[in-house]
């Protein structure tokens, strides 16, 4: 059986996939609001940058976590 896109292994739901792809989505809805602003778009870059900092970070040090935990086991 194929492993869907939200899921760990079959049938285990990952609720960091989900919430990661929301912020990812915020990040490109937000920039593109920025983009087709007013022109002063300082404040919505740090907004932008944060959403993408939330869509990738967590992933990134679960995976951190689990290697080293694998590794010292």
């Amino acid at each position: 059986m194929k492993k869907g896109f939200l899921e760990e292994s079959e049938g285990v739901y990952s609720a960091m996939r989900a919430m990661s792809f929301i912020a990812l989505f915020a990040a490109m809805l937000f920039g593109f609001m920025v983009i087709s602003g007013d022109g002063s778009a300082e404040f919505g870059t740090y907004i932008v940058f944060g959403f993408l900092i939330a869509a990738f970070a967590p992933k990134a040090l679960q995976k951190f976590a689990e290697n080293n935990l694998t590794a010292n086991s």
